[in-house]
């Protein structure tokens, strides 16, 4: 009989335990902070002047009164003229903004046509200051050059804006040879205007005046020094030209 080989029993497989994974902890979350809104500022409205539609019918309106508050219109309408005469003496003196420092301008009141009377004015100015004006002026105008003084004159009707009577010329410091400085009344009794003047000597005989000052005395005028910062500034900065060109 054959022997029966023993029964091999299966080895049984032991269950592995399962890996648990481990959860990493979370972040906490962040709480969103919300930012203030910004209101935007407003900016102060800024008033522009208002346009002159019918302006000699305006400048009469305004010239009505003696005194009063001042007007930007006016103002604005003033440096206008300004510009326009400064582009007029570029074309007659044919030079450009390159060949002097900065324009002098210097207003002296003065009728524009034989049968014309200027009228003035006295504007009160925010900070409490007065500035005198007239309708119809003579504008002096000064370029400051580095070897010669340009000098441009012009009569301009405020009323209007119509522009006549254009004088330019020029002059080297090296041949200024006498500068006399005129300071005077036109009544000594009972005077009316002050005007300050400036005399000009060339070499060649030739006289050029200057005309640096033509004030109406009224009951708010009052200068307190003898001549104004400007005026002193340009007869301070002629004298300098003048002798600096000598020294060369």
């Amino acid at each position: 009989m054959k022997e029966k080989e023993p029964k091999v029993t299966k080895e049984k497989k032991v269950k592995e335990p399962k890996k648990t994974k481990e959860k990493e902890p979370k972040a906490p979350k962040e709480k969103k902070v919300k930012e203030p809104k910004v209101k935007p500022q407003k900016m102060p409205k800024v008033k522009q002047p208002k346009q002159i539609k019918n302006r000699e019918k305006w400048t009469k309106k305004y010239f009505k009164k003696f005194s009063g508050r001042s007007q930007d219109s006016y103002d604005l309408m003033l440096l206008e003229d300004y510009e326009k005469a400064i582009d007029r003496a570029h074309k007659l003196l044919n030079i450009t903004q390159n060949d002097y420092d900065k324009p002098v301008i210097i207003t002296i009141p003065d009728a524009f046509g034989s049968k014309d009377h200027v009228t003035y004015r006295i504007d009160k100015k925010p900070d409490g200051s007065y500035t005198r004006l007239f309708d119809q002026a003579m504008l002096n105008i000064l370029f400051f050059g580095e070897d010669a003084l340009y000098y441009y004159q012009v009569n301009v009707d405020h009323r209007n804006g119509h522009f006549g009577y254009d004088q330019a010329g020029e002059f080297s410091y090296f041949d200024v040879v006498h500068i006399e400085t005129q300071l005077a009344y036109d009544d000594n009794d009972k005077p009316k205007f002050i005007t300050l003047d400036l005399h000009i000597g060339l070499s060649d005989g030739q006289k050029i005046s200057l005309h640096l000052r033509n004030h109406r005395i009224h009951e708010h005028y009052e200068l307190p020094e003898l001549i104004t910062k400007e005026e002193e500034e340009i007869i301070s900065t002629l004298k300098q030209k003048v002798r600096m060109s000598r020294q060369v």
